[in-house]
């Protein structure tokens, strides 16, 4: 890199926004050059950031059909205004994001809606359509207080439309009022992987065949709101596996979702599982992922953490098939995560890594 901004030169924040936290001379030395732009995505790329342990973490991701254009954040005015990205719902913790309307999709009255939640060692879904904003009112405190299998009361504003099991999708942020990256490479990946479905439906295969992007079956795609780790765009939640991913391409996702691709060279693309807690919890069961492969994802499991001398000891647990893990994971790196297109990066506030030290199964 060439010549990089020292600490007194640090950009300071917005009037009115949190004051940014010092950057230490490693980190520093980190950034793009002074004279440079860059997209945060391709910064952090190329200093190799890894994405582990920014997954989301959740028992259930709810997705509100939205008509665009959304504001920065999805819940400042609008159809979501009023709601929050994490809400306590029956499922439990739960994700609310903006999706994208179908393109088929014509105007209308109704607010789709569906719940996606872990159940076991997979996920069940939930359909419904909403009368408007009220309705969608009314649905979230249905669903607050009842599961989403439960019957609709009657003279409710929505209504069930479909129940579901291990359903096969795919959630792509797309959202560039948030940020570039997203709206950019996020878009190009949603437009990369229905091409390849439409060509696949259009082909007229009669059976599934070895290594075909949809050989497990129907996929859904969702452009959706900020998921958060925009410096890892394109990024994606597949489901029902319940994984994030960075920088990921069409031809990855097809093969993530048939659970053909290496699970040992994909894990480094792992942000992280969404039942496990963000950060080392995450990581350490991104390791047991990368040492079982795809066997781990049809096991029921929990994840726990807690400090050790030098960092963490998780457990990843899976009482049913009799199975556990122990990892320790210790602090590494410390990354600058830059501001997007910003000269010098700056501001730019810092992030650490996590380093898995030792991993072992304590029972069969």
């Amino acid at each position: 890199m060439a010549s990089v901004p020292d600490a007194a030169a640090l950009t300071p924040a917005p009037p009115g926004s949190p004051a940014m936290p010092p950057l230490e001379a490693d980190v520093l030395a980190l950034l793009p050059a002074a004279e440079d732009a860059p997209r945060c995505s391709a910064h952090a790329a190329a200093i190799g950031t890894d994405p582990g342990g920014t997954a989301i973490s959740a028992d259930a991701v709810a997705l509100v059909e939205t008509p665009l254009p959304w504001p920065k954040p999805v819940f400042a005015s609008g159809l979501l205004e009023g709601f929050t990205p994490v809400m306590e719902l029956n499922a439990g913790l739960t994700r609310v994001l903006a999706v994208v309307p179908p393109h088929e999709r014509g105007a209308h009255d109704k607010v789709p809606v569906v719940l996606h939640w872990r159940a076991g060692a997979g996920t069940r879904s939930a359909y419904f359509d909403a009368d408007g904003p009220e309705g969608l009112r009314q649905l979230f405190a249905h669903l607050g207080d009842q599961s989403p299998a439960d019957p609709v009361p009657n003279g409710a504003a929505f209504a069930s439309v479909g129940y579901a099991e291990n359903e096969r999708a795919v959630l792509i942020c797309t959202q560039g009022s948030h940020d570039v990256c997203c709206g950019s490479e996020g878009t190009r990946l949603a437009a990369d992987f229905e091409a390849v479905l439409r060509a696949y439906r259009d082909a007229d295969v009669n059976e599934p065949y070895a290594g075909a992007p949809t050989a497990g079956g129907r996929v859904a795609v969702y452009r959706v709101s900020h998921t958060g780790g925009h410096r890892f765009a394109p990024t994606a939640m597949t489901l029902p596996d319940g994984r994030m991913w960075a920088g990921i391409e069409a031809g990855e996702i097809a093969t993530i979702l048939d659970q053909t691709a290496d699970a040992t060279a994909m894990a480094s693309r792992c942000r992280g599982w969404w039942g496990a807690p963000t950060g080392p919890a995450q990581v350490a069961e991104r390791a047991v992922f990368a040492q079982v492969g795809w066997p781990l994802e049809h096991i029921a499991r929990q994840v726990r953490f807690r400090p050790s001398g030098t960092g963490w000891d998780v457990d990843v647990v899976a009482a049913e098939a009799e199975r556990a893990w122990r990892v320790s994971v210790e602090a590494g790196r410390t990354v600058p995560t830059i501001a997007c297109r910003a000269l010098g990066g700056l501001p730019a506030k810092p992030a650490t890594e996590f380093t898995v030290t030792d991993i072992w199964e304590t029972s069969k």
